[in-house]
């Protein structure tokens, strides 16, 4: 009898302990599902005239949605030009309802992807480009295990690298991506967005990373 009781102890014993550890790692294990970085909505307006794309953006930004709003166009070296209009932290929808904004449209060429990411390293000097060459590969290599994306191409020109991505799955392509350039130490270092169609095979690039970014960049 005494031996039951002690069997029932020790039993009883292994389940809080089982628990305790459970409850210990669950929070962790919820954090590490929604934390980083989603693109959850975005839609554009192409104003001709202006040779102006307008854009409307949705991301969820370790646990926070954020809604950015501006412009993009091209100096006259060829730059893009990306102005930041609204910033808001903390919004409380999930979808852009405005009737004169429309969902990107995408290249004939590439109408198999979902689209096309954009990554710019800013600082290429000294043994950067190795190291750059080195994080791409180990990306080619996650992206294509995940089924999110294919290289399109890495290149280094005008005193930056430039790396592409046709995406199959944009939400864990975008998610990957920054999850590894924040493991690298490198989020400072990078410009993370898309490609937008304007009109035709137009395109010029959104940067969604920094948020709320603006400045002048080679989009290609």
């Amino acid at each position: 009898m005494q031996t039951d009781n002690l069997k029932h102890h020790r039993h009883t014993k292994m389940k809080y302990v089982s628990t305790i550890i459970l409850l210990f790692f669950f929070p962790v294990i919820v954090f590490t599902q929604v934390s980083g970085f989603k693109l959850l909505d975005s839609k554009f307006h192409y104003e001709s005239s202006e040779s102006k794309t307008y854009f409307k953006v949705l991301i969820s930004f370790e646990d926070t949605t954020c809604y950015v709003e501006g412009n993009i166009s091209f100096d006259d070296e060829g730059k893009t030009i990306q102005k930041a209009k609204k910033f808001k932290k903390g919004v409380a929808f999930a979808k852009i309802e405005d009737a004169g904004y429309v969902s990107m449209s995408k290249d004939p060429f590439f109408e198999n992807y979902e689209g096309i990411a954009f990554i710019q390293f800013k600082n290429i000097e000294g043994n950067k480009k190795e190291r750059i060459k080195k994080l791409i590969a180990r990306l080619d290599n996650e992206l294509m295990l995940k089924n999110a994306g294919v290289n399109n191409d890495l290149g280094f020109d005008k005193g930056v690298g430039i790396a592409e991505y046709f995406l199959q799955d944009t939400d864990v392509a975008f998610q990957t991506i920054y999850g590894l350039l924040k493991e690298e130490g490198m989020l400072d270092e990078v410009l993370l967005g898309q490609r937008v169609y304007m009109d035709g095979d137009d395109y010029n690039v959104l940067i969604l990373y920094p948020l709320n970014y603006e400045g002048t960049f080679w989009a290609f």
